[in-house]
């Protein structure tokens, strides 16, 4: 029994012996197998029998057995590829595949993985990789681990959301135009939209549509005065499909504004932006909607030609209603307009009837984002599609001093909102003011006013009423109305047969004669060398008393009427007097200085009720102003004042001095923008108190060309994003749906209460004008051309159009025991109850390794560890083959005993 036993235990060392060098020999083939993990064999004792023996009960071993065949899970050496696919995890983790249509998992170290023909992320087997898909911005994974299947090989283009353009404008240039915007040119043929000799710098930066179009977007830039410059936006006057500006002059200019920089540092200070909305323009809307919910579709273009501003509209909970009542009459242009269909959310618009003939349609579409509640308003302006950009001073002429000596700025052309005619301004150099010459506009009772209110004013001819003067005063001598202005040297005629002949100079102290009495008639000053006074007489029969007070080279004449105020002259001397030396002149009231021509007609002589004045002298006998009621005056004072703002800009202030007239056109009074409008006189206009209020006056007339199809982006808009927005449609979508804004960035972005900027951002230094960076968001569709993975296991694809997209998110799973994995062949492994359900999550979370992209991952088999486990094995196999001949030898020693 022994022997036998001992001839199997040997057999079974044998045996599993043969098996451990299985297992070496398995190792050592698969030395080059990506992924593979060596086994490592085990061996263990089997059954005991148990022997008496001397000292009691033994147990003598039958053999042994191989315990366990393990994997070795240890991170295998890298190799490189040039695949970007191949991948290699460093930690822990398996690969996910599964095969096509099936529901079983594998998991797998190896990762030389290759797009199929059908886009899928497969191993050589074909089975396909598992992870999550993403969101191609953000790199957000989204769902259930699923099939790594690419099914667009395309990147979708993506419609421009910001320009960058980073600018030196050369702070030495000049100013090329007045406004730039009205520059702009939307009938071009050789692509220039604004003359070169307009602009001081441009630049062009490419933008996308949503179809990944790609269109030129120009910026002109201008300067203004020292820090200030001027922009414009633009684009291809044909590629402008905004629904209120196509088919407009106006096409393809998107946007202006103007950028301030620091006078010290050349940095920017501060931008605005203005936005052209176009045919429909200062929109306002109360209730449950704002102005950007409001969109504008134009049906008939031929049926909006001309302006009409305040056409305006309420909702009666039912439908919309057009007002034309009280402050909202309908525009005269479009008075017969009338709404052909209204709900809650849209209204059809006729504002022509006479162009839409019997089958009305509607002229002027109108939707709304949100659903109007009862009471909700809305207001409008429509503007003449022809150069509906263009906001000007037209038409300049200059008078006086003024004449060929102006240069003209709009500073805020944003403020010239409507078309005015015959604007006129005027500089009085005696009282060193600019004032309005507006009496045709100005109310009767205000052109010409008193305190009185006795008499009746019936202005005739306003236009010669144009400057201002307060306190004409006239008297009544019985038999006509004469003037009685403040005395004045025009007042004063020197006789050429004074008998003192060294020199007379006679001037008027007018200061002292305000409000006094002009006493017509000739006088006289007789020199009395005893008394050694001048003695005074007059033909006037008032009874004035005349007293002369003085010496030397210089007398004061006084004139005390017998009642009112004193009349003064002061009378300087060349020489000295002798007995009977006489000076003789003629004093006489004329017109007030600024209407130097005027004069006076008693409608009766001798009745004082009714009189007329012709103010600028022309067309004798015919009446410029004509006043009765006046039966119980002997003398009246009246103003005239046409200095009036336009009825269009009512508001308007203005302000200045013999070197510029300004214009705050809107009445703001704000420090930042109260010069709207300028004028500049290269040599001062004539001042002060030796000039002559009419001779020596200055006078400017224009034309404002007006419109309201822009609208004033604000800070406040600003604050999402940093940056002013614009709005361009490259495609024309209906109601603006395929409208995008788009920012604009300078380099300079608004932080809520200032500007603020970047490293790099726009500058105005003393060097050429030019493009330091630029760039655009937006781009077209591409093709795949790379794929890349990051450690993370993000996948992203890289395109033609130079996008980078994310595709996928791999997913990794490790166990709780992985040595419980069944081997499946071909460096598969499968989940087992012994190993536990597979934890997933991404690369390098949890505990698990990451990934090497253009990497494969080898065999972890040690070719010196395998010889040595080889040489041992051979010396175990040697030594059980040993016993076994040992137990047959015996065996053989023991048959032998029988012979």
């Amino acid at each position: 029994m022994s022997l036998t036993s001992s001839l199997y235990a040997g057999t079974s060392g044998l045996g599993n012996t043969g098996n451990a060098l299985q297992v070496t020999s398995n190792n050592i083939s698969n030395i080059n197998t990506v992924g593979f993990k060596k086994g490592s064999a085990t061996f263990a004792d089997t059954l005991y029998q148990t022997i008496g023996t001397n000292a009691g009960a033994s147990q003598v071993g039958l053999g042994m057995n191989v315990d366990n065949v393990a994997q070795v899970f240890t991170d295998g050496s890298l190799e490189t590829t040039s695949n970007a696919t191949d991948l290699a995890i460093g930690g822990d983790g398996f690969f996910i595949v599964s095969e096509n249509g099936s529901e079983q998992t594998y998991y797998t170290r190896a990762g030389n993985f290759s797009f199929d023909e059908n886009g899928a992320l497969v191993n050589s087997a074909g089975f396909i990789l598992q992870g999550w898909y993403v969101e191609g911005n953000s790199g957000e994974e989204y769902g259930a681990i699923t099939d790594l299947i690419l099914t667009e090989f395309t990147s979708p283009p993506d419609d421009t959301e910001e320009i960058t353009v980073i600018t030196n404008l050369d702070s030495d240039a000049q100013s090329k135009s007045v406004v730039l915007s009205n520059l702009f040119k939307h009938d071009v043929k050789d692509g220039t939209t604004v003359d070169s000799d307009g602009y001081e710098y441009q630049t062009v930066v490419t933008a996308y549509d949503s179809l990944g179009s790609a269109h030129e977007v120009t910026v002109y830039y201008d300067k203004k005065s020292d820090t200030n410059w001027e922009y414009i936006i633009t684009c291809d006057p044909d590629e402008d499909h905004r629904a209120l500006v196509a088919g407009t002059d106006a096409a393809g200019l998107l946007a202006r504004g103007s950028i301030s920089f620091s006078e010290s540092s050349g940095e920017v200070v501060t931008m605005t932006m203005e936005e052209l909305t176009g045919v429909v323009g200062n929109v306002e809307i109360s209730g449950n909607n704002t102005v950007d919910d409001v969109h504008f579709e134009i049906e008939d273009p031929e049926a909006i030609q001309w302006d009409g501003y305040g056409i305006r509209m309420t909702y009666n909970g039912d439908n919309w209603e057009l007002v034309d009542s009280g402050d909202y009459k309908l525009p005269d242009t479009y008075n017969k307009a009338k709404i052909i269909y209204s709900d809650s959310t849209s209204v059809y618009l006729v504002l022509d009837p006479a162009s839409s003939g019997l089958d009305e349609e509607a002229d002027l579409k109108i939707s709304l984002d949100e659903y109007a509640m009862a009471g909700d308003t809305l207001t409008f302006d429509v503007n003449n599609p022809r150069e509906l950009h263009v906001q000007d001073i037209e038409n300049a002429v200059y008078l006086g001093d003024a004449y060929n000596n102006t240069t003209i700025s709009i500073n805020n052309p944003g403020v010239l909102t409507v078309d005015a005619e015959d604007i006129s301004l005027i500089w009085n150099p005696y009282t060193e003011t600019w004032s309005w010459s507006n009496p045709a506009g100005t109310a009767k009772d205000r052109l010409v006013s008193d305190d009185d209110g006795v008499v009746v004013y019936d202005v005739r001819n306003a236009d010669a009423m144009n400057m201002v003067v307060e306190d004409i005063s006239l008297y009544y001598d019985g038999g006509n109305w004469q003037w009685n202005n403040a005395l004045k040297n025009d007042d004063i005629t020197i006789d050429a047969a004074n008998t003192y002949s060294d020199g007379v100079g006679v001037t008027v102290e007018k200061s002292g004669s305000s409000g006094a009495a002009i006493l017509a008639g000739d006088y006289t000053l007789t020199w009395d060398d005893t008394a050694g006074a001048w003695a005074a007489s007059t033909t006037n029969t008032s009874g004035a008393a005349l007293t002369v007070t003085g010496e030397d080279d210089t007398y004061v004449l006084t004139i005390q009427p017998a009642s009112g105020d004193a009349s003064t002259m002061e009378i300087s001397l060349d020489g000295t007097p002798e007995d009977g030396d006489t000076i003789k002149f003629t004093m006489k009231s004329t017109p007030p200085e600024e209407y130097a021509d005027a004069t006076i007609t008693t409608t009766t002589p001798g009745n004082p009720e009714a009189f007329s004045i012709n103010f600028d002298g022309d067309n004798a006998g015919v009446a410029d102003l004509i006043v009765t009621n006046a039966s119980t005056l002997t003398s009246l004072n009246f103003d005239v004042n046409p200095d009036t703002p336009p009825d269009k800009y009512s508001n308007a202030t203005l302000s200045g001095d013999a070197t510029y007239c300004s214009i705050d056109l809107d009445g703001s009074g704000n420090e930042d923008d109260r010069q709207d409008i300028v004028f500049t006189f290269e040599d001062e206009l004539k001042s002060g108190k030796d000039t002559d209020p009419l001779k020596d006056r200055s006078v400017i007339t224009f034309d404002i060309s007006g419109s309201t199809a822009w609208r004033t982006v604000t800070t406040d808009e600003a604050k999402n994003t940093g940056y002013y927005q614009f709005t361009a449609d490259f495609l024309g979508g209906e109601f603006g749906a395929t409208e995008n804004d788009i920012s604009f960035n300078i380099g300079s972005k608004f932080d809520g209460n200032n500007w603020v900027n970047d490293s790099l951002s726009s500058t105005q230094y003393a060097t050429s004008s030019s493009t330091t960076y630029q760039d655009a968001d937006g781009y077209p569709a591409g093709d795949l051309t790379g794929i890349g993975v990051e450690s993370s296991g993000l996948v992203s694809g890289t395109y033609s159009n130079g996008q980078e997209l994310a595709l996928f998110m791999i997913a990794l799973a490790d166990f709780n025991n992985v040595n419980g994995l069944e081997s499946e062949g071909g460096n598969l492994y499968s989940a087992t109850r012994d190993s536990g359900t597979a934890i997933t999550n991404k690369p390098g979370e949890n505990g698990l390794g990451s990934l090497s992209s253009y990497a494969l991952e080898m065999s972890n088999v040690d070719i010196s560890e395998e010889f040595v486990s080889m040489i041992e094995l051979q010396n175990a196999y040697d030594a059980n083959a040993k016993i076994i001949t040992t137990v047959d030898e015996m065996m053989s020693t023991v048959i032998g005993m029988k012979r």
